[in-house]
């Protein structure tokens, strides 16, 4: 027992020695290698320490639209594949233009001049889900995450550091749509050196978000940016990618460089994690992983006109050799579209649809003089055509609204706290039918398309309904006392719009209910467009033939029968009258910078409600001077207007 314990004791610091050797010489054993690990630089701790927070908008599944389609990455998604050609222009158009390479490298774009441009796979004028699926695959294929460039610079004699991240994406969803996208951010430092922000924890001066061919500046404590920390958060538009400081849709009229059209930033958005990629501000040569800044063509296919074609890259941006000048610059804020229910037409939505539209024509139709002298001259003649149509009946609504100006004006004034009442009404159903339908209907594209067509179709007319159903009964009413020569006085006409107001109702919804239907079989679209003018007239044939609701559409179309191309001419001029003047009012004062986008809506709504009963008497007008019955022709004249039971109308509409 005791020699056991004095080897034990022996031993213990031999085995102490030897662990302590071990240790040691594992120490010395990592040492060169830790020595090998570069040491993070001061620009790369300062892009990490501000790396901005990206917020995407959600796509509820892929190829759809709803959401943001593409992700920023690094461009070595086009290197090393068959899909994407160096190109170089020929002497004329693009069937001039020689293919130089493709499995481009790097290297291969080192120091290439505007006669060069990359051609991605896919028709950028009609991009469908090609640029979107291809983007996916190549970053699957070769693991890239997305991820944003980041660069410190300065600006001679500004005693600023500019932090940048610049943020590319493989295609661009806008009104003009182009194969590749540059956008991105940056913050400026009022500081001499890196290290002096590190040292000193000091905090941006000043901000700018790059959007289209402009931006807008801010400060780091303005109410409109949103931080976490000292993380700025970027709002990507979709599809457009301009960046904005907040989750909304955003207007914009091409001023100062902004685009042309309606960005969405809005909800829902969701997180998007990134990496952060350093670039250089010198290129040692050909050899060099970011050779590609050198180069000064255009990242994507051209095309004509020029808004179509791919963007030069960052080295070509004013903000890359001038960015406190370029921050300096730019506006200094954007216009988001009101949340808040409006009345009438929003000018967002005639402003957004329109310039849409526009840019839809673009695409399809080339841009050809004499294409465009056709496109004019027949809207010219199709304005002729419809003026001729409709004047007289125009002229005489004008007249008579002019001379009971004091009635009409009033009824305009009324229909005010209507049409709210109605917009919040539209506003309470959309959003709980939208809660509901999000609980029990799954959210793929074409159910998503159903939902929102059925949605928009039967809610989206809430406020015009209330006026047409409230408003319209006593125009219409008043309108055919005067042609009978007797003035009417507020509390009997307001007394006949009430006792008309069930049956008017129930005949709107009735027909909308009717041409719902049919425009949802899709092949009866034309039939739907037909009764559609034919039946417009219901309130009419309730109020001054007293028809029933069911008989209401029937009587409509016994009325004009034989008059459905003037019926149609009356139809498209009602929705002018009430659906254009005031959009384009507030859409001008919103431009001359006269209003904000709120009283520029209000101002579109007053002009709404005050033209409404102009609209509804050249309706009225029209129907009354119609033929009294199926197979008459005689003028329906006032003094032999029948105030009665509705005629028969078998065979009607």
């Amino acid at each position: 027992m005791t020699s056991a314990t004095f080897s034990e004791r022996s031993l213990r610091p031999t085995l102490l020695a030897l662990l302590i050797a071990v240790m040691t010489a594992s120490a010395f054993a990592t040492a060169p290698a830790s020595a090998q690990t570069p040491p993070v630089s001061p620009e790369q701790q300062l892009a990490d320490r501000f790396a901005p927070i990206v917020m995407i908008k959600q796509q509820s599944v892929e190829c759809s639209d709803d959401g943001e389609q593409f992700r920023p990455v690094v461009v070595d998604v086009l290197f090393g594949t068959p899909d994407v050609r160096l190109m170089k222009r020929g002497s004329g158009d693009r069937s001039t233009d020689i293919e130089i390479a493709r499995n481009i490298q790097a290297s291969d774009l080192y120091g290439l001049d505007e006669t060069y441009y990359l051609d991605l796979p896919g028709n950028p004028r009609e991009p469908e889900c090609v640029y979107e699926t291809w983007g996916k695959q190549r970053m699957a294929e070769l693991g890239i995450e997305p991820s944003l460039y980041a660069r410190v610079t300065t600006e001679a004699d500004s005693g600023k550091i500019v932090l940048q991240y610049w943020y590319y994406w493989v295609f661009n969803l806008f009104n003009n749509t182009h194969e590749s996208d540059w956008e991105g951010i940056q913050l400026v430092f009022t500081a001499e050196s890196v290290q002096e922000i590190l040292d000193h924890d000091l905090l941006p001066s000043a901000i700018a978000f790059a959007q289209h061919d402009g931006g807008e500046q801010g400060a780091w404590d303005d109410d409109k940016v949103e931080l976490q920390g000292t993380h700025i958060v970027s709002h990507p538009s979709s599809g457009s990618h301009a960046d904005y400081y907040g989750s909304a849709v955003w207007l914009g009229w091409g001023e100062n460089g902004s685009g042309f059209g309606c960005d969405y930033s809005d909800a829902p958005d969701e997180e998007l994690p990134v990496q952060i990629v350093m670039l250089p501000n010198e290129i040692s040569g050909p050899e060099s992983p970011f050779a590609w800044l050198t180069f000064t063509g255009q990242w994507g296919e051209r095309d004509s006109p020029s808004m179509f074609s791919g963007p030069t890259g960052p080295n070509t941006k004013p903000r890359w050799d001038q960015p406190v000048t370029w921050g300096e610059e730019i506006r200094s804020a954007s216009l988001p579209v009101p949340v808040r229910p409006t009345i009438g037409p929003e000018i967002s939505r005639v402003f957004c649809g329109a310039a849409e539209f526009g840019a839809e024509l673009v695409r399809v139709f080339p841009i050809d003089p004499k294409v465009i002298a056709g496109v004019g001259a027949t809207l010219i003649l199709g304005l002729v055509i419809l003026a001729a149509l409709v004047w007289r009946s125009f002229v005489r609504a004008v007249r008579l609204y002019l001379t009971h100006g004091y009635f009409f004006v009033t009824v305009g004034v009324l229909a005010f706290p209507i049409a709210w009442v109605g917009q919040q009404l539209e506003n309470v159903l959309e959003r709980g039918i939208t809660e509901r339908i999000d609980t029990i209907w799954s959210r793929s594209r074409s159910s998503r398309g159903l939902y929102e067509y059925l949605l928009h179709t039967g809610m989206g007319g809430v406020q015009e309904i209330f006026l047409a159903c409230i408003v319209g009964p006593v125009v219409i009413f008043a309108t055919r006392e005067l042609l009978l020569g007797e003035f009417p006085g507020f509390e009997r006409t307001w007394e006949r719009g009430v006792r008309d107001f069930p049956r008017v109702l129930l005949a709107i919804f009735y027909v909308a209910l009717l041409l719902s239907l049919m425009t949802f079989s899709v092949v009866l679209v034309p039939l739907a467009i037909y009764k559609g003018i034919r039946w417009f007239f219901a309130p009419q044939a309730v109020v001054v033939d007293g028809a029933g609701w069911r008989s209401a559409r029937h009587v409509s179309a016994a009325r004009t029968g034989g008059h459905w191309i003037r019926s149609a001419a009356i139809v498209v001029a009602v929705g002018a009258i009430t659906g254009l003047p005031g959009p384009l009012a507030g859409t001008l004062a919103l431009v001359l910078h006269t209003v904000n986008l709120e009283q520029a809506q209000w101002i579109s709504a007053a002009i709404y409600c005050v033209l409404y009963p102009i609209a509804l008497i050249m309706a009225t007008l029209f129907y009354v001077e119609r033929s009294i019955a199926p197979g008459r022709t005689e003028p329906y004249r006032p003094e032999t207007m029948v105030l009665g039971p509705a005629p028969s109308v078998q065979n009607a509409g």
